[in-house]
């Protein structure tokens, strides 16, 4: 117990490089950002997709979900990178394979999200709409998609916040984002309890800012 009671921290080094940790968390959040804003797209259409109901159109939809949701983030940025290059010979930046794999990933689970949200919508709605001369996309745009976004925006706000966190392991390819920088203070200085601590502080501030605005988004737009 008395070695624990002995540790003493240096922040010195942390504190010398912090605008490089700034830096490389800005890497982070534009990534993760980026590749929420195109798995949300693809999510949005997979979903519409499945709910049509027609299998030829919904079996391929349904086995792309679970091989996207099945595959480890770590081996498909690796794949996306490293697999691609060597089998298509199509060669991606480091951030491109970033923002790819992460929107792969964040589409599976997004595309389940407004498929449920969609289910959630009573589907005598759809059918009073289109009962009133709407058309069926009419329809789904005025009355099933605005409220479904209503019940998705919680999940869709936990979505975005596990891809920045999925994202801090995309230095394995060379991204220079905060974990690149906390790996280069340890290795200079070895202050490994410091420097990811460090990465550690600035995600639970980040996560914190984006679940309080998803929590204000909510109640914003909660019905009366």
């Amino acid at each position: 117990m008395a070695p624990l009671l002995d540790l003493q921290f240096d922040w010195t080094a942390v504190l010398a490089h912090k605008q490089q940790l700034i830096a490389g968390a800005w890497i982070d959040l534009w990534g993760a950002s980026v590749s929420f804003l195109i798995a949300c797209v693809v999510g949005l259409l997979l979903a519409i997709l499945r709910n049509s109901r027609i299998r030829i159109i919904d079996i391929p939809c349904f086995f792309y979900v679970q091989l996207v949701r099945g595959v480890p983030l770590y081996v498909l940025l690796l794949w996306v990178y490293f697999g691609v290059a060597t089998v298509v010979g199509l060669n991606f930046s480091a951030i491109q394979a970033m923002i790819i794999a992460l929107a792969l990933t964040g589409s599976g689970y997004t595309a389940e999200i407004f498929r449920a949200g969609i289910d959630a919508v009573q589907k005598e709605q759809m059918e009073a709409a289109q009962a009133l001369g709407l058309s069926k996309t009419d329809a789904y745009l005025n009355v099933v998609l605005p409220q479904m976004f209503r019940i998705v925006v919680p999940p869709l706000g936990n979505q975005f916040i596990g891809l920045l966190k999925g994202a801090t392991i995309v230095s394995v390819i060379g991204v220079q984002d905060m974990v690149f920088y906390a790996q280069d203070i340890n290795l200079a200085y070895f202050t490994p309890f410091e420097a990811f601590a460090a990465v550690g502080i600035i995600l639970v501030f980040l996560v914190t800012v984006f679940a309080a605005g998803v929590y204000g988004l909510e109640r914003a737009i909660r019905l009366p």
